[in-house]
């Protein structure tokens, strides 16, 4: 990105209110949660290979491809985020399989081991599925009853309030919007009839989820922001329903078999009337690398524009971006976090 327009996004970010330093306290703890892998390991990624119950799976971007692992320093850019625009939580965990990503964060960092999480299921690790693990998020030693999950390509790109995730104790917003089964499965089989179905889909995750609340007709249509989740709703549903935790450990790799935490939580709160469900558009820019740069430039000027409500930024397979699309992003996140 040019320096003039540098400047430009800078003074236009000064004029949001993105610098501001009012403090904003949570009236409860409330830890973020953070799953990553660094894929450019030799070590893990041997492991990983030896593992595969097929080889064509490491081919198949949803299911084992090397898109799924792949990391260009995306997690340093989302600590930095939660720092700079989320300063109210308590603690930050890191989720991982060996590994260190050797964060700087003024807010107490703590890594902890797929080894410590799957205590007592050890017969499911060495575990590559973000499902799976994410299914064992509740067993992280002094997690708050209150936390916020980040997949490592999320961003907050201004400041936040505890509200936004927890209009109350014991409560849950989620961005998202509610959509049908029916009309949901109709189209995904027309796209088969044209060949344009992929074997493993998170929205059809998320509708697995959804039936196993009892819903028949309606599931949570839930896109790429942070996802707010209370520790107790996990753990009770798992620990009353153990073959439901079970059919989301067996499986290494990405499955049909597999449906989503996030939705079974949320599911389970609509019907106790504890969850919102707040529109997404406006809160939420999301960026995949295909296209030009204008085509970016368009995205990044959502954030920057006068009166704009986006505060949450997925930039998703930047393994995928080319070298003028990646430093175009790289220059923009280093304009939004410094300090």
């Amino acid at each position: 990105m040019p320096a003039g327009t540098l400047a430009m996004v800078a003074q236009q970010m000064e004029q949001m209110g993105f610098s501001m330093n009012t403090e904003t306290h949570a009236s409860f703890p409330i830890d973020a949660v953070i799953t990553w892998v660094d894929g450019n390991d030799p070590v893990l990624a041997a492991k990983r290979n030896s593992f595969l119950p097929d080889k064509t799976f490491a081919a198949i971007d949803d299911i084992a491809g090397a898109t799924r692992y792949t990391e260009r320093g995306e997690i340093h850019w989302c600590i930095r985020s939660i720092n700079k625009f989320m300063p109210w939580i308590r603690r930050i965990f890191i989720i991982t399989d060996g590994q260190n990503p050797h964060i700087k964060s003024r807010i107490p960092v703590e890594i902890i081991d797929h080894s410590v999480i799957f205590r007592g299921y050890e017969q499911y690790l060495p575990m590559f599925c973000s499902v799976s693990i994410e299914a064992m998020m509740w067993r992280i030693p002094g997690l708050s009853e209150h936390f916020v999950y980040f997949n490592d390509d999320f961003l907050v790109c201004r400041r936040v309030s505890p509200e936004i995730f927890f209009p109350q104790e014991g409560h849950i917003k989620c961005h998202a919007h509610l959509a049908s089964i029916w009309w949901t499965e109709t189209r995904y089989f027309v796209k088969r009839l044209f060949g344009h179905s992929r074997r493993v889909n998170h929205v059809r995750r998320m509708m697995a989820a959804a039936r196993i609340t009892g819903s028949r007709n309606t599931f949570i249509r839930l896109s790429h922001t942070p996802y707010p989740m209370l520790k107790s709703t996990m753990q009770l549903f798992y620990e009353q329903h153990p073959e439901r935790l079970e059919q989301n450990l067996r499986n290494r790799f990405r499955s049909t078999e597999h449906f989503r935490n996030d939705e079974l939580v949320y599911m389970l709160l609509r019907k106790k009337g504890c969850l919102q469900i707040a529109p997404v558009h406006d809160v939420l820019m999301e960026y995949m690398p295909h296209g030009g740069i204008k085509r970016l430039e368009r995205k990044l000027r959502r954030v920057t524009r006068p009166g704009s409500q986006v505060c949450f930024i997925c930039f998703g397979s930047l393994d995928k971006a080319t070298d003028d699309i990646f430093l175009c992003i790289s220059n923009f996140v280093e304009e939004l976090l410094k300090e």
